[in-house]
């Protein structure tokens, strides 16, 4: 059987992703996945492997679009503070073709599953650990640069910054009015990025 050319299956894997966050893994059954993926369910199986293989992969290009579009905001400003500032700034903006919803697919992997659940908390919690880590390196640099004082710890306010970022993702998800979101990164700001 001949291979699933890269695009067709960068294509699949990314409708497979919106579908897993949008509905989540127990509420997805093997027939949305074959009408989102356009596939049938032999070339999935060929392709993916079953589906707790499928979610793990789209959990893993989830967490990498994600550090992505981390890294490129950031680098729109000269500024770590400003880019952390337009970070927060871009959560709270209305595109729904981006994506499916705005509550991020790590953390409702995290509530739909059991710490028992090793198989799917165990890969969201590693990834959200890693992008705390990211957070933490860009204090780390905002503190090299002076941006920052001495005194703050950066893996704190990384950790501080995530909870915030979750906290915000899922106000989104209440019907808050764009203008209230707004505030709500705009308060975030104040509050852990005094300097931007």
């Amino acid at each position: 059987m001949p291979r699933t050319p890269k695009f067709h299956r960068e294509t699949a894997l990314n409708n497979a992703l919106k579908l897993f966050w949008r509905k989540g893994y127990h509420a997805t059954s093997m027939k949305d996945i074959e009408e989102e993926m356009d596939m049938r369910p032999g070339s999935i199986y060929a392709a993916f492997g079953n589906k707790e293989t499928l979610f793990k992969e789209t959990l893993e290009e989830y967490s990498v679009l994600a550090t992505n579009d981390f890294k490129q905001t950031l680098a729109q400003r000269s500024s770590i503070l400003q880019g952390l500032s337009l970070y927060l700034r871009h959560l709270t903006a209305e595109d729904p073709s981006c994506e499916p919803t705005k509550a991020c697919m790590l953390v409702k992997t995290l509530l739909e599953f059991t710490p028992e659940d090793r198989a799917f908390s165990e890969p969201a919690r590693t990834y959200l650990k890693k992008f705390e880590e990211l957070l933490t390196e860009s204090f780390e640099l905002a503190q090299r640069r002076g941006e920052i004082g001495r005194s703050q710890s950066p893996g704190r306010l990384a950790r501080l910054l995530q909870t915030n970022i979750i906290g915000l993702r899922t106000m989104s998800r209440r019907g808050l009015s764009q203008h209230e979101l707004e505030n709500l990164a705009d308060d975030i700001i104040a509050r852990i990025i005094p300097a931007s």
